[in-house]
């Protein structure tokens, strides 16, 4: 585990929207329970009971109140598999929404694989979606309420929705130098979905150079300088504390149209690397030095301007999308009874 300081300046730098995540699984787990209150106090045989109380003597020995009640009790209450459903769901809710999310750390063990420690860590924050859905298919009559199940035990990035790719929580990775392998993160890189890997010892230089394209936010950084805009990015992004010796550079989506607009170069290395980092070979970070280098390269005067593109805050996710309002809409029990 890297030192401390710096994985609590990682995870400072996505307190909000990992606390506002966690929130909104407590506010939807609430929910869930005043319904479930609901239902189980509408049981037959006390629906049945006060029914015939409200009825008098008149009805007495002349209407059957216990098949009566069922008629005035929600579909769901009738149907055990959807409200069982719906129990488990509370449960998996309330399970993510009692962790310390805004404390969480993925840690990669020494030689560990970076991709499948994040997509493990996506499936079960995932939980939380599959908890959603549960819902929204109890709601409908529960007839496919089985097939939700497994979704209650992990539900992988791959099968997010658009909407839960733009409301899923930042992650804080720690991962030796010698496993940071990047390209296998662009999967993840959709949404507002953000990566912050605190970096245990010496690593590729320009190791993150490679996840650069116009709508991604990038940074190397030693002491945590440009976090704070990086978290304030409304698209995917990717930052990683790592050494002093590492390039420092910035890709901010939101600077302008080109590369070299976008790219700003506190640090480069005097020498190119010669010694392989884990997998990476000397001649394969040199070429990623070099690559930075020419992205954030001016180009020349009398070069023809570049053609303006869409302003980057035109793909920026929709602040409607926010989280907290987005979940609990997709919770709304208004329907369950």
């Amino acid at each position: 585990m890297p030192s401390d300081d710096r994985v609590a300046l990682a995870c400072a730098a996505v307190r909000g929207p990992r606390e506002t995540f966690r929130a909104a699984l407590a506010a939807t787990a609430d929910q869930i329970r005043t319904f479930l209150a609901s239902q189980r106090g509408a049981s037959e045989n006390g629906g049945a009971r006060r029914l015939a109380a409200e009825l008098g003597v008149f009805a007495a020995g002349r209407v059957d109140a216990g098949r009566l009640a069922t008629l005035f009790r929600p579909a769901e209450a009738r149907d055990p598999t959807a409200l069982a459903a719906v129990e488990r769901a509370c449960d998996v809710l309330t399970a993510l929404s009692a962790r310390d999310l805004a404390s969480d750390v993925v840690d990669v063990p020494p030689g560990g694989d970076l991709r499948g420690a994040v997509a493990q860590s996506f499936a079960d924050l995932g939980r939380g979606f599959g908890a959603v859905r549960t819902l929204e298919v109890a709601r409908s009559g529960g007839r496919r309420v089985d097939e939700t199940a497994a979704a209650l035990e992990a539900f992988p990035y791959a099968r997010w929705s658009r909407g839960e790719r733009r409301a899923a929580p930042p992650l804080v990775v720690a991962v030796d130098g010698a496993d940071l392998t990047v390209t296998a993160l662009t999967e993840f890189l959709d949404g507002t979905q953000k990566i912050v890997l605190v970096v245990r010892g010496a690593c590729a230089p320009a190791a993150l150079v490679r996840l650069i394209t116009p709508g991604t936010f990038v940074l190397q950084t030693g002491d945590g300088a440009g976090l704070d805009r990086f978290a304030a990015w409304e698209g995917p992004g990717v930052a990683a504390l790592t050494s002093e010796s590492a390039a420092r550079f910035t890709h901010d989506p939101a600077r302008g149209a080109t590369p070299w607009e976008r790219i700003t170069v506190q640090f480069l290395p005097e020498r190119d690397p010669r010694a392989s980092v884990g997998g990476t070979s000397g001649a394969q970070q040199a070429e990623e030095l070099r690559q930075l280098r020419q992205l954030a390269a001016r180009p020349e005067a009398q070069a023809a301007p570049a053609v303006p593109g869409p302003s980057p805050a035109a793909t920026a996710a929709d602040p409607a999308d926010k989280l907290a309002a987005w979940l609990l809409a997709q919770a709304n029990l208004a329907d369950l009874g």
